[in-house]
């Protein structure tokens, strides 16, 4: 999030009042319908040849469908992983290349990580997804014009699970419990043990609350059009 948005009462009242859901002139996805009871779980950082696969067995367990951020390197390294993904009906979307900072980057640098990063899904059978995730959540203004420009809706987040450190069993259940409402956009990773183990805890939990599970794109569809004026997103095979 870039600092000045951070530091903005404006950008907060529209948090609160969900009203910066998707914003057609920068393309940002962060919120959806508050009124439909529903959530998107997205997990960054694979594919993993370690936790990716225990992950699609327990959300095909569950019946539950989500969107994987994948690095292309990483897809390079293990293109199985992202067929499995497609074989599962799992939504892709671009991690960029190498998982460089691009608000540290030019433009042209910028842009350069998201092609590369979309040609290595779509070779690996993929797909074209126009959903971006830039690392770490951190972007400016520089990063979603790039984005926008070649098209893509640059997806954030609502709850963030901190399974990127190892935490104690339930922490991260726990944590998503609390935070988690209509329309909430869930942050987990593909790569650590921790996201494995509470999965199911956080599945259950959100199915007795009456939660439905969607991709971002189903999410995005649902927006009212007030916020989905401007098609950004869409999936192919």
């Amino acid at each position: 999030m870039p600092l000045q948005q951070a530091l903005s009462a404006q950008y907060w009242l529209s948090v609160i009042h969900h009203t910066n859901d998707l914003d057609p002139s920068t393309g940002l996805f962060q919120h959806g319908n508050p009124n439909i009871k529903e959530v998107a779980l997205t997990f960054d950082d694979g594919p993993d040849p370690r936790y990716e696969p225990q992950i699609v067995k327990i959300l095909k367990d569950y019946n539950v469908t989500a969107t994987f951020f994948v690095v292309g390197i990483r897809v390079k390294q293990y293109p199985n992983l992202i067929a499995l993904l497609s074989k599962s009906g799992l939504e892709v979307g671009d991690h960029t290349y190498d998982h460089q900072r691009l608000d540290a980057l030019p433009p042209h640098q910028i842009a350069s990580e998201i092609r590369l990063g979309a040609n290595h899904i779509v070779q690996a059978g993929g797909g074209h997804s126009m959903l971006f995730r830039p690392p770490g959540d951190q972007y400016d203004n520089k990063v979603l014009s790039v984005a926008k420009g070649l098209g893509y809706t640059t997806v954030s987040y609502t709850v963030g699970a901190r399974d990127y450190e190892v935490q104690p069993t339930g922490f991260i259940a726990k944590r998503i419990m609390d935070r988690t409402e209509n329309g909430s956009i869930i942050l987990l990773h593909q790569d650590t043990q921790s996201t494995v183990t509470d999965l199911p805890t956080i599945l259950t939990r959100l199915k007795s609350e009456g939660y439905r599970f969607v991709t971002i794109s189903e999410m995005i569809s649902h927006l009212d059009s007030q916020h989905s004026s401007t098609p950004t997103a869409k999936l192919t095979s």
